[in-house]
């Protein structure tokens, strides 16, 4: 059976294969329940943490929505997908904001809904050097996490008829 959303994760950045292993430890319950593929919505991707674990664990990537501004990130996801010999289709936007109803509705129709909902930090250099332009959630890269919970109720809303 499809299952068109069963829940929505958000993790920082992936940096490190420790970050990688511990994302895939909370995600290893997705490798029973998807054994022939899941289809992924990544908003703010960054390097594709979840993309990777998800793949070291051994779930295939039916299709994977990675949405990134940071154009080295999306080259980087892409690089990966690539040398990794994904199967699936990989759809990369570069701006959360202009991800709107009618857009999502068209990715979630070509996709047949999205099993996961996943998102990491907006924000551009969680090692603290920004800090000057970070503001709390009126930062300009910190304020992005308001689109996370509108893509999301959007994909709830849409969800029952890609079931």
């Amino acid at each position: 059976m499809h299952l068109c959303f069963p829940c929505t994760i958000r993790f920082p950045y992936v940096f490190s294969l420790f970050q990688v292993d511990t994302v895939a430890y909370h995600l290893s319950v997705l490798k029973e329940m998807y054994p022939n593929g899941i289809n992924l919505l990544s908003l703010f991707s960054g390097i594709g943490g979840a993309e990777v674990a998800l793949h070291r664990l051994g779930v295939p990537l039916n299709n994977v929505v990675s949405v990134e501004k940071s154009e080295v990130n999306r080259n980087i996801v892409r690089s990966w997908w690539d040398q990794t010999n994904q199967k699936g289709n990989l759809i990369d936007l570069d701006d959360v904001q202009h991800l709107d109803a009618e857009r999502l509705e068209q990715l979630m129709s070509a996709c047949g809904g999205f099993d996961l909902v996943i998102g990491g930090s907006p924000c551009n250099n969680l090692a603290g050097s920004n800090r000057v332009s970070r503001i709390g959630l009126e930062g300009t890269e910190s304020a992005l996490f308001y689109d996370y919970f509108r893509i999301l109720d959007l994909v709830k809303a849409m969800a029952p008829r890609f079931q």
